[in-house]
């Protein structure tokens, strides 16, 4: 009999897998203890957290006293900041694992799945990679068009100004 030999299109962690190795005793049991944390905080803020924050959400880091959070976007992250003491009030209220948190740290995380941005990095990169011209008319940016007509709607009194800033949008 031949020895089965694994997939040469698996990923590594497949083939190590097959080969018989795992990861470190330490490495595993903090993954064990991470994953079923993040389990509890969802569990216990589902309520609490925006379900796109949830999604993204991951315990990273966990002592007797501080929760280290992973979540997907600046947004999020400024979220769960702004709205810490609530959350450490119903994590220490409600859960014996967190009893005596007394603070949350918020990392935020770069992924590809689950963040866009990265889209857009990669096509801001190709952009810079091609050689400008110093007289070209370059278009705004989606956060200046957005800035120009909201101060065109809201900021502005004079109706011809107005139409000029949202015609300059437009265009």
């Amino acid at each position: 009999m031949s020895k089965k030999q694994p997939n040469r299109l698996a990923q590594l962690i497949d083939h190590q897998a097959f080969a018989g190795s795992a990861l470190p005793k330490t490495l595993a049991d903090n993954m064990r203890l991470y994953l079923k944390a993040t389990n509890e905080v969802k569990e216990l803020l589902v309520d609490c957290l925006p379900e796109e924050i949830l999604n993204t959400c991951w315990v990273v880091g966990l002592t007797s006293e501080q929760l280290i959070l992973s979540v997907g976007s600046m947004t999020a992250a400024n979220h769960v900041r702004y709205l810490q003491n609530a959350y450490l009030q119903v994590l220490t209220e409600q859960s014996i694992t967190f009893k005596q948190l007394k603070q949350i740290r918020v990392v935020v995380t770069k992924t590809s799945a689950n963040n866009h941005s990265s889209k857009q990095s990669l096509a801001l990169s190709a952009n810079l990679s091609k050689p400008c011209k110093a007289n070209e008319n370059q278009a705004l940016s989606q956060n200046t068009k957005r800035t120009i007509s909201q101060a065109a709607e809201h900021v502005t009194t004079d109706e011809n100004l107005k139409k000029a800033l949202l015609r300059l949008v437009n265009n």
